[in-house]
């Protein structure tokens, strides 16, 4: 709030765009609009479950009452979604005037440190975060800061390729291919680069972590994202090509680590067992599904999912259901057409708008847009098994590579 009140996302600029500005202000609204107070015969009429939800979990339901089953989760799920976009506007804002590059090598820096403890973690924490902290619910073990591996893959999801895409712009752009004739110490001095260098350690670091974390859908979407961002590349005749060696470098290190840190039986035995997984997963989804019919107008409200299954759930009684395990059935959920529709429209005018940014794009910065458009795609695959952007850290996270991946720069602008 405080960066949007200093840079003023709404002021006119060379980055507005009124009408993804709208839709993505409607969207982040319409949270806001589950939570007025109806009277008795309005709520009946659009929701008419609704009232028998409150009736399982409250002994007195007044007369009065919103369209969400859980004011306090509703409440979260609303200012959530308001920071993100006001982050992403903000975000837009200030990318305008530079320092895209600055923020990716921020987040490769704090990658490079949370993959770290992530991996000494897992080995010596026991289950614990911060080798204290046990988690409250039980589901998948965490991993570094996050409550369950899963989210912390879809961090790693948006944040090396976006990585990987300002390695293949500075490569692109520092590219120095030495003389035939030139001498063996100076075809080294010029190989060593120190900021490729180090991007390249955060990168493979990442992908280390995040196969360490054994993470099915993490892996799914980072090879999403790996195949999208091949595509780009071999579409991409307008820029200079990068230095694939650091590239390829990078993968080929972090493949090596993950072949010292992992025994190969066991990563073969958990993508094995993805069968087993989607059967739970289908338990969960066959259980939504009541929701998405009882509520298809309105939704039980942003972010009461776990409440309604208290209601709903029948299956699996010693475990109970916190998430869909799908961000697209989990929003049709909470949603119903009443967030589902703006959300549907907002996202239609973002890609159109993001593919005019990635087509018109003739500088060194198409790389780092492309990076940011292959972290976007691959926690979109992901979010088919996971619903890791209800993390904070990861919706604001995908907030900042989504600005990264639209925004228009300045004149003066220094990236």
């Amino acid at each position: 709030m405080v960066l949007a009140l200093a840079y003023q996302p709404w002021a006119a600029g060379p980055d507005r765009r009124p009408l993804l500005d709208a839709t993505i202000a409607i969207a982040a609204a319409a949270p806001l609009v589950q939570l007025v107070p109806l009277p008795s015969f309005l709520l009946d009429a659009l929701s008419p479950h609704a009232r028998a939800v409150w009736r399982q979990m409250s002994l007195d339901v007044p007369a009065w009452l919103p369209l969400s089953v859980d004011l306090d989760a509703g409440t979260w799920a609303a200012v959530m979604s308001i920071g993100v976009a006001t982050v992403f506007l903000t975000a837009r804002r200030i990318f305008a005037a530079g320092g895209v590059r600055t923020v990716v090598r921020g987040v490769a820096l704090i990658g490079l440190v949370l993959a770290a403890i992530g991996l000494a973690q897992d080995v010596t924490a026991h289950g614990r975060m911060y080798w204290r902290w046990a988690p409250l619910q039980e589901g998948a073990p965490p991993f570094g800061p996050f409550v369950d591996r899963n989210h912390f893959a879809t961090w790693v999801v948006l944040a090396a390729p976006l990585c990987l895409g300002y390695l293949a712009a500075h490569t692109a752009a520092h590219r120095h291919d030495p003389p035939p004739q030139a001498s063996w110490r100076r075809r080294v001095a010029l190989a060593f680069d120190g900021r490729a260098i180090w991007l390249t350690a955060s990168v493979a670091a990442m992908i280390v972590a995040l196969v360490v974390s054994l993470s099915r859908s993490g892996m799914l979407g980072l090879s999403v994202a790996l195949l999208v961002g091949a595509w780009l590349h071999n579409r991409n005749a307008t820029w200079r090509r990068p230095s694939g060696g650091w590239i390829v470098g990078g993968l080929a290190a972090a493949l090596a680590l993950v072949l010292l840190r992992i025994d190969p039986a066991v990563l073969g035995g958990r993508l094995a067992s993805a069968h087993t997984s989607a059967a739970g997963r289908l338990v969960i989804w066959r259980d939504t599904l009541p929701v998405v019919r009882d509520f298809w107008l309105t939704g039980t409200g942003a972010g009461t999912y776990e409440t309604a299954m208290l209601v709903y759930q029948r299956s699996s009684p010693g475990v109970r259901f916190n998430q869909a395990h799908n961000q697209y059935l989990q929003l049709a959920a909470e949603g119903g057409l009443l967030l589902a529709l703006p959300v549907i429209v907002a996202l239609s005018v973002y890609i159109h708008e993001a593919w005019h940014a990635l087509t018109r794009d003739l500088s060194g910065m198409y790389w780092v847009r492309a990076g940011a458009a292959c972290g976007l795609a691959g926690v979109a695959a992901q979010s088919i098994w996971e619903t890791g952007l209800t993390t904070p850290a990861n919706a604001l996270l995908a907030a900042v590579a989504a600005a990264v991946l639209v925004h228009t720069p300045g004149r003066s602008a220094v990236q």
